[in-house]
């Protein structure tokens, strides 16, 4: 025995004991090397490799340490062989689902592993039996029954697996329209918006990088942000040297949940194609008009109504070619096509009501919105949130009362307010007595904390932007009441009169912002089939005029003073420059349209589901931006787990988002962080291996760029820490709190398929695959011990309650283990950690075996579609289905002892009914579909099971009971 070696495998010893896995395998290497004899520092190695996850060089050093042991035949050690034996069926069992270990490896190492293997398990005359060894050695041998179809079946699980659902479903699958955005227009290129500089230097791109710059929009909503960017990429484009111009090819991917959002935005490209593909000046005036319309308008006249309606005419054709009949530059995902033409056949056969429209209709500034008071005012509210909403609004009016003031008295002649007869003299001191009420009708007049234009005082009073100026002649009375309201004069009411008779006549809705559901009572709640527009018609155009003059350092203070600003004008000047950028980039540029999930469009591209999709087409992005999806998916948990895997390996490469839907709620970002992840902004790259760039995501942007994986174990989360983790996520999915009504809603609707895709994430961070295989053997025994409670109180979760716990106790998890079984079974072949051993015998792991299931429903109780201070809206993620025989008790109370249930408090006993977080499709009021294990169903129809579909916030039955003999098997697409 080496004494130098001895000495510096204590340290090896002392470094593995307090965690320190790389420093003690550096030891234990440096021990071996300096007694190549003795078999026990190749051991010590090979535990600190297992233990780090590195299964391949610990096979290397077993079968080092278990030559020698073999050459050395007067020392048989058997605790270390049974150790090494024991270490070796681990080993080879994670590092074959961990697929760092392959079929080569195990032929080449074949009779040493089987020599191993016999010396403890009993095979070998002198070996030693040990019982966890068998048991090892017992999983590794079914495992040995499924290596072909690991290999063979791998990747097929995995893109099954990428097709469940992730998310609680609604109880009405109905899809909310968002037609008009409200944010900045962002050019990725430059960042993320106006103030957020994150500039992509496109001119210093490796080349590689160069010809595949990609850009994802999800949830793209009117498609601002990406023809910002294709402004920006054109002006890149053109700075840069002609052999560096040659080789850049970018790549646009617009994705959206709503079919209407996707064919709302083919209609304005392909305008854009027609404005490039046309040289008559009236013509292109027309399609600008059209497109300043369609984009942000309520009604057109007839002459853009007709060639919208042409585009939609030739779209539908066009798509319904095969293949597609597109720009070159313009691509539709063929599965997103059968979404989109029922629109589109809408918007062709759906004639609407101008008046009607109108009626719905009112330009409001963001004061007006009574939401926007309700919000600031309710009890929960942000206050950080209200500060400055006070702060804006003070502002607002300080402006507006500066401006008063500083009018001479020639200019204030010219303004209507004064009662008839004020002396000229008199009017500033008018002026000082009626400030506040004047003040408070210039906010009403214009949009908040902007100088209202002519425009917007035209628009109150017609409800429609101005035509351009060279087609005002074809609208009688128009000019010469535009006149007057720039002059600030009176417009006669006879005139007035016929200008809106002809708006009312004449113009046509824009059938664009009309979802095919607007008609149905059940889905919107007042159900005339014309939607409620109370919106800030001028902010779009503000953004516009704001983008349009980006290059100059006052852009935002001329688009709030501009008086003269006019719609037609900011508009055409927005969309000439996209239209340019489109065709100087042709032949650089690919713009693609997905209608789909963000999350489930992302899986499926990582583990190569988007069969759909072109080959050639990115699988990874350069830059993502988000919108405020987060706020409908999980929040930063959802964006690390489904985004962050698709960010090409650049330093530059970054996601980003913003909080939109409930901006008031959050006391502040660690409570938004902690509520979404159960983890500080701080813990989130020690945990889930990301940069997290920007973590004021509330009142700003929320940023996170990838980092260099796997990560050093070192840089992680402790194996203990993990598991508290990965507990509260579980706990908390199993029973999920509770949200306030809107406007402080949260959504958290990660069910159990999104726990098992962090899961199959965490491998890929670093963790080693056992700490997860382990973790998920406790939760498939059916119950687990364990001092972490669940937080079964309203959203958003307060960042103390990461410390709260318990008095130790047992949990069950048998409620939930038919959805894994659903999800295993899906994914089996293609898991990363070994799970023969701990699945319960009556699991099935036949992927064929996973069945869709349709039944047909009737409602237990109506749910409001009104949103505004709803607590059972029923378009909010939250249905769960349970399964019961009539021994389980009532389902009502089942139900609601849900939690003490889970706490072991109360029955109904395990195998009388369970919990599915994942649905296939839900509509609560006709049917529902479900998938479940063929031989399971078979099992239980002796039983007589029912179905219920329900809410676990507000303990609400949805459905009435249906039982087993209704349930239908659903054909194979």
């Amino acid at each position: 025995m080496s004494t130098n070696a001895e000495a510096l495998k204590k340290q090896g010893n002392d470094y593995f004991k307090k965690g320190y896995l790389q420093k003690a395998a550096e030891l234990y290497t440096e021990a071996e090397q300096a007694d190549q004899n003795d078999p026990v520092y190749p051991s010590n190695l090979s535990a600190a490799l297992y233990e780090a996850g590195d299964y391949s060089s610990c096979l290397e050093a077993i079968l080092r340490s278990w030559a020698l042991l073999r050459k050395n035949k007067s020392s048989t050690k058997p605790e270390l062989v049974a150790k090494l034996s024991n270490r070796l069926g681990k080993a080879l069992c994670h590092g074959i689902r961990a697929r760092t270990l392959s079929l080569d490896v195990l032929t080449t190492n074949g009779p040493n592993i089987k020599s191993l293997r016999d010396a403890v398990t009993g095979k070998n005359p002198d070996g030693v039996a040990d019982e966890e060894v068998a048991h090892t050695w017992g999983e590794w041998t079914q495992m040995g029954r499924e290596l072909v179809d690991y290999a063979e079946s791998g990747d097929e699980s995995l893109r099954q697996f990428s097709r469940l659902p992730m998310f609680f479903k609604p109880l009405d699958h109905t899809k909310e329209f968002f037609s008009i955005g409200t944010d900045d227009i962002i050019d990725l290129t430059e960042g993320w918006g106006p103030g957020e500089r994150y500039p992509l230097n496109i001119e210093k791109l490796p080349a590689d990088l160069l010809r595949n710059i990609s850009l994802m929009f999800g949830g793209v909503g009117d498609g601002r942000h990406a023809l910002g960017t294709i402004a920006g990429l054109f002006q890149t484009y053109k700075r840069l040297p002609k052999a560096r111009r040659i080789k850049l090819n970018a790549h646009l991917t617009l994705l959206d949940i709503h079919d209407g959002t996707i064919a709302r935005n083919l209609c304005v490209f392909l305008l854009l194609d027609e404005l490039n593909n046309v040289v008559s000046s009236t013509a292109r005036s027309e399609i600008k008009a059209t497109l300043m319309y369609t984009f942000c308008g309520a009604v057109m006249p007839p002459y853009c109504y007709k060639r919208l309606q042409a585009v939609i005419h030739s779209l539908r054709s066009r798509l319904a070619a095969s293949p597609p009949d597109l720009p070159e530059w313009l691509h539709v995902v063929s599965e997103s096509i059968p979404a989109i033409l029922p629109t589109l056949d809408f918007w062709i056969e759906t004639k609407k009501s101008t008046a009607r429209t109108l009626e719905g209709h009112d330009h409001m500034s963001p004061g007006d919105l009574p939401e926007m008071q309700a919000m600031s005012t309710l009890p929960g509210s942000n206050a950080d949130f209200k500060r400055k909403l006070d702060e804006k609004v003070a502002n607002d009016r300080a402006q507006i009362e500066g401006i008063l003031r500083g009018l001479s008295s020639e200019e204030l002649s010219m303004l209507p307010f004064f009662p008839k007869g004020t002396p000229m003299k008199d009017r500033k001191a008018y002026v000082e007595a009626n400030m506040a009420s004047l003040v408070d009708a210039a906010l009403q007049v214009g949009r908040a904390g902007k100088v209202p234009s002519y425009e917007e005082v035209w628009y109150q009073g017609t409800k429609v932007f101005l035509p351009p100026h060279e087609f005002l002649d074809r609208h009688p009375g128009f000019e010469v009441m535009w006149k007057q309201t720039q002059s600030l004069t009176m417009t006669p009411s006879a005139l007035q009169r016929k200008v809106l008779r002809e708006i009312e006549n004449e113009w046509k809705p824009n059938i664009t912002l009309f979802d095919t559901k607007f008609n149905d009572p059940n889905v919107y709640s007042d159900g005339d089939g014309y939607p409620d527009m109370k919106l800030n018609m001028f902010q779009t155009v503000t953004y516009m005029n704001q983008f349009n003059q980006r290059n100059e350092s006052n852009a935002k203070e001329q688009s709030s003073t501009n008086e003269n600003m006019l719609a037609a004008q900011t508009c055409g000047t927005f969309f000439e420059e996209a239209a340019a950028a489109i065709k100087g980039l042709v032949g650089h540029l690919t713009v693609e349209m997905i209608c789909g999930g963000l999350s489930e469009e992302l899986v499926k591209m990582r583990f190569g589901a988007d069969t759909t999709r072109p080959e050639h087409f990115p699988r990874k992005y350069t830059r993502m931006w988000l919108s405020n999806v987060p706020d409908y998916t999980n929040g930063p948990l959802n964006m690390i787990v489904y985004a962050l895997p698709q960010l090409q390996d650049d330093p530059q490469a970054a996601v980003a988002c913003n909080s939109m839907l409930n901006t008031m709620v959050w006391g502040g970002d660690d409570e938004f962080f902690h509520t979404y992840t159960l983890l500080l902004p701080k813990e989130i790259p020690r945990y889930l291996g990301v940069r997290v760039i920007n973590s004021r995501i509330v009142m700003d942007i929320g940023v996170f760029g990838s980092m260099s994986l796997p990560r050093p174990l070192s840089e992680l989360a402790s194996r203990e820490e993990l598991a508290t983790w990965l507990t509260r996520v579980l706990f908390n999915t199993f029973i999920p709190g509770h949200s306030k009504a809107r406007p402080h809603n949260i959504r958290c609707p990660h069910n159990l398929t999104a726990f098992f895709a962090l899961l199959l994430y965490l491998p890929r961070v670093g963790y080693p695959i056992h700490w997860l295989s382990e973790f998920i053997t406790r939760v498939l025994s059916g119950s687990m011990v364990s001092n972490i409670p669940p937080y079964d109180d309203f959203w958003p979760i307060p960042v103390k309650e990461r410390l709260r716990r318990v008095q130790s106790r047992r949990v069950r998890t048998d409620p939930w283990l038919v959805d894994f079984e659903n999800i295993i079974a899906t994914a089996y072949y293609g898991l990363p950690f070994p799970i023969a051993a701990a699945l319960p015998p009556d699991f099935s792991r036949d992927p064929d075996d996973i069945q869709v299931w349709e039944v047909n429903v009737q409602a237990a109780q109506y749910f409001s579609t009104q949103p505004f201070m709803n607590f059972n809206y029923p378009y909010d993620p939250r249905t769960q289905l349970l399964f019961y025989q009539p021994t389980a008790g009532p389902a009502a109370k089942v139900i609601e002892g849900m939690v003490d249930i889970f706490e072991g408090k109360r029955g109904p006993a395990p195998g009388t009914f369970f919990v599915l977080t994942m649905q296939e499709y839900v509509q609560y009021q006709t049917r529902i579909r479900f998938k479940l294990s063929r031989k399971r169903v078979e099992r239980m129809r002796g039983e007589k099971w029912f179905m219920i579909a329900y809410r676990p916030d507000t303990f609400q039955q949805a459905t009435r009971p249906v039982p087993i003999e209704r349930w239908t098997p659903v054909a194979s697409e």
